[in-house]
């Protein structure tokens, strides 16, 4: 893992910096900031795998591209109307594009106990659920990100097996911070918005786009 050096450096400078600007509310900060977090991942995925070619390296770039848009139009939620729903579509889409990633190399038929899969769907409706009484029009676009965010970690989880240990826990551990990041986006979004939500919910997300990363660095490298 040479490559994880420098630019992981970089990622946690900028990932503090982001996090300052929460905590501040320094917009022209967190404007110059919070776009560099997921390039940069981009960068350390792409400089860690520029030797081979596996079919989930280019899905996994078009998850971290639409992350990218997702994160640029969510900056602007508050100019534009039309932001935030064009954000959660973009999200949306990286989401699929995550979980085609994680079925490379690593297919087979759907075997995930559902001692693991009814708690996540139980988890998806308890929150949706409360969530629900404030949601007004975003009632349907919430629903159908809540679901695919939902399948992007089982589709992490029933990984188990199909790949090696690390890219597995490494991958699971991200999607698990995502869907952690993204219920306190909702919860702050349309309940009960605080700079303590804002900074748990992007330092999760940063945790989170980093594991997914590295986890598919490792599945890549060791398939070739």
């Amino acid at each position: 893992m040479k490559n994880f050096t420098l630019f992981p450096v970089l990622y946690v400078i900028i990932a503090l910096v982001e996090l300052y600007s929460e905590i501040t509310s320094e917009r022209a900060l967190h404007l110059a900031s919070k776009p560099l977090l997921v390039l940069l991942v981009g960068v350390i995925f792409l400089t860690s795998t520029r030797k081979t070619n596996h079919p989930a390296k280019k899905f996994v770039l078009w998850g971290l591209l639409f992350s990218w848009f997702g994160d640029v139009l969510l900056m602007f939620k508050q100019e534009f109307s039309g932001s935030f729903v064009s954000g959660l579509g973009a999200f949306l889409i990286a989401h699929i594009f995550y979980i085609i990633a994680y079925r490379q190399g690593s297919g087979g038929k759907f075997t995930l106990s559902y001692f693991v899969f009814v708690p996540i769907i139980g988890y998806g409706v308890v929150l949706f659920s409360v969530l629900a009484p404030y949601l007004g029009t975003m009632l349907l676009p919430v629903a159908i990100y809540s679901i695919v965010l939902l399948g992007m970690l089982v589709a992490a989880l029933e990984r188990g097996g199909r790949t090696s240990q690390e890219s597995f826990w490494w991958v699971v551990a991200g999607a698990v911070c995502f869907v952690g990041s993204d219920s306190i986006l909702a919860w702050h979004s349309f309940v009960a918005p605080s700079v303590v939500a804002r900074v748990c919910l992007m330092t999760l997300y940063i945790v989170a786009q980093y594991l997914i990363a590295r986890g598919m660095v490792v599945h890549i490298k060791s398939q070739n």
